[in-house]
């Protein structure tokens, strides 16, 4: 009796597929280097992985952005935008795993009509919570009817003053991912996608509210493993000084606000 030996090479990729898909993210990542065509169906599996959390489904992404001196402002609901698609195909993927590391999420921070607010954990009939709690609060960036066109009006905002000794200023980014629960104004769970601290610059704000349409694309990352990334524009307002006369040679007080176009978490898990 002549027994036949059958290679994993033999099967095919839909069932590969379907046995990987069992791992987690961070098992997969070694098994990358068995061969070419592994390599290829896990980067598919983890790229269907990422357009899924993109997704959201019965989850909510909530920023947070403050000054490093008011802590609590409040959280913002993001709206998915889109997700970077890479091949759809094996046959057609000409990216890697390190293609992945460049694959982000475009969410929107939506403005709401009433305060925002911040949460803390707690504990509900047995279970865990996300309580959310009414939050201080917040001025307008400005009562100047020419300064709420177009699109600003809708747009999560945050003041920045610099007086004639500072060079720059630092927001604090928190993003979390959060599961709804049955009851309205709880979640089921939180989980840290990534934070960090902003260090907002003088000269690259007067730069941004320079240019056309309040910025020319940068991100601010908000960690140096670049996990969440801010794209903002720019306005300048009317500086109300805070001190005396600046003196000749000296910076002046000047403030500007921050829209949050956009929010740009890896969700890879």
């Amino acid at each position: 009796m002549v027994v036949t030996s059958t290679s994993i090479d033999s099967l095919p990729n839909e069932i590969l597929i379907s046995i990987l898909s069992y791992f987690p993210a961070l098992q997969l990542l070694p098994l990358t280097t068995t061969s070419h065509r592994i390599h290829d169906l896990i980067l598919l599996i983890l790229h269907y992985r990422i357009f899924e959390t993109g997704a959201l489904k019965g989850h909510q992404l909530l920023l947070e952005a403050f000054h490093t001196s008011n802590r609590g402002e409040g959280y913002s609901i993001c709206e998915s935008l889109s997700t970077k698609p890479l091949n759809s195909s094996p046959e057609q993927l000409s990216s890697s795993l390190s293609d992945l590391a460049d694959l982000y999420t475009s969410f929107r921070p939506l403005k709401h009509s009433s305060d925002r607010s911040v949460f803390r954990t707690g504990l509900a009939d047995g279970a865990g919570w996300v309580v959310p709690i009414p939050a201080a609060p917040q001025p307008s960036p400005s009562n100047d009817p020419e300064d709420n066109k177009g699109k600003e009006d809708k747009l999560v905002s945050q003041d920045i003053l610099l007086e004639s000794h500072e060079l720059f200023s630092q927001l604090c980014t928190r993003v979390n991912l959060v599961k709804g629960s049955p009851r309205r104004g709880l979640f089921h769970s939180c989980v840290s996608v990534g934070e960090g601290i902003l260090r907002v610059w003088r000269d690259w704000l007067a730069e941004q509210a320079k240019c056309e349409g309040g910025g020319n694309g940068d991100i601010l990352w908000a960690d140096s493993k670049k996990t969440v990334g801010l794209r903002v524009k720019v306005v300048e307002r009317d500086a109300v000084p805070v001190g005396p006369p600046f003196r000749a040679g000296e910076e002046r007080d000047v403030s500007y606000t921050l829209f949050y176009e956009g929010v740009l978490p890896h969700l890879f898990y």
